[in-house]
């Protein structure tokens, strides 16, 4: 009997030690000062870096994902996807590579219009890109997942990065649907709503990145078919920007949080800020920056932004999620508020 009950104890130890030793799921929301980077750390050690900020001031935005792989302890890059060509989200790409290994890159396999071609920002940055990628870059195409590696023994839940659209494609659709009083807006021909729209899964987890995609795009994803379904986490779209971030779309995928990479001067926008507020889903909007054009009744309170006394400061908010868990936390740095949110 003593034996029998030492080995249970021993057992009971053992399992608690292995739960607690089992790495989470990390996100990391970096300051591009209303550009675009995140960072994400799968609890098997690989990495996802979606898109890489502006290349101007020269060094701050590298300087600011550099800093989070530090601090995530990464000696490289496993997948480094670029949502769409636009400066805010691709910008940072080469001065990244010359810092940190890249394994693999991803784009959505297709240019900007010959119109976004010929603006002075895309015959700066693009050479830049090329230069950076060596042509090494895959498509990540509606449909496809990034091929992240899974728990061998199973115990921990697979992280899923899948891709439902790119370049106005979208998973299981085809065609153009018109909604008898639903407003769609006129084509958005631009990288905007092109963009790669991405959907995490971690057990019951749930995290939505959709990069800048627009109005019409935001629609077809949910309607008729709700493709998303409710998430946990949502990165809003397009910084918060009121030509994205359909109310039809914002009811559908029903978040519990959501995360804007704004600036001061870049999003939430009023029409946005009234919609997600309306959801009785949503516990908690974070922001990167406090905006100056809206004032108080324009932003979240003041805890739940993460520059909010120092635009200059480049401070990140951070998501964790345990293995199996009911909640994932939200941070503010390495000091601020933290905050624990129940998985839907």
């Amino acid at each position: 009997m003593k034996t029998t009950a030492f080995l249970s104890a021993f057992l009971l130890i053992f399992l608690s030690f292995e739960k607690s030793t089992a790495k989470p799921l990390e996100i990391y929301f970096l300051d591009m000062v209303g550009g675009a980077s995140t960072l994400i750390v799968t609890p098997m050690g690989e990495s996802v870096l979606i898109d890489t900020g502006s290349r101007d001031p020269m060094h701050r935005d590298a300087d600011r994902i550099l800093h989070a792989c530090n601090l995530a302890g990464l000696k490289q890059i496993d997948y480094l996807i670029t949502t769409h060509f636009h400066s805010d989200h691709f910008g940072g790409l080469l001065e990244v590579t010359k810092r940190i290994p890249i394994k693999h890159f991803y784009d959505k396999g297709a240019l900007p219009s010959k119109f976004e071609q010929m603006t002075e920002w895309y015959r700066q940055l693009y050479p830049l890109y090329k230069e950076a990628t060596k042509d090494r870059t895959l498509p990540l195409l509606p449909g496809s997942d990034v091929p992240l590696k899974k728990d061998p023994e199973g115990k921990i839940p697979a992280v899923i990065l899948h891709c439902l659209a790119a370049e106005k494609q979208i998973e299981g659709f085809d065609g153009t649907i018109d909604v008898e009083g639903v407003e769609m807006r006129d084509a958005d021909e631009t990288e905007n709503a092109k963009s790669i729209v991405l959907l995490l899964t971690f057990g019951r987890f749930k995290f939505l990145a959709a990069a800048d995609i627009t109005w019409n795009v935001e629609h077809h994803l949910v309607h008729p078919k709700n493709r998303i379904g409710k998430v946990d986490l949502y990165q809003i779209n397009h910084h918060g920007l009121d030509q994205s971030n359909n109310p039809l779309f914002l009811k559908a995928i029903d978040p519990t949080v959501g995360v804007a990479l704004n600036g001061p001067r870049k999003g939430i926008q009023p029409n946005t800020f009234k919609a997600l507020n309306g959801l009785s889903s949503v516990k908690a909007i974070y922001q990167i920056h406090y905006n100056v054009l809206y004032g108080d009744s324009g932003n979240v309170p003041s805890e739940f932004i993460a520059n909010k006394n120092n635009p200059d400061k480049g401070e990140f908010i951070k998501v964790m999620v345990e293995p199996n868990a009911k909640n994932f936390t939200v941070a503010i740095g390495a000091d601020g508020l933290k905050k624990s949110y129940s998985i839907q």
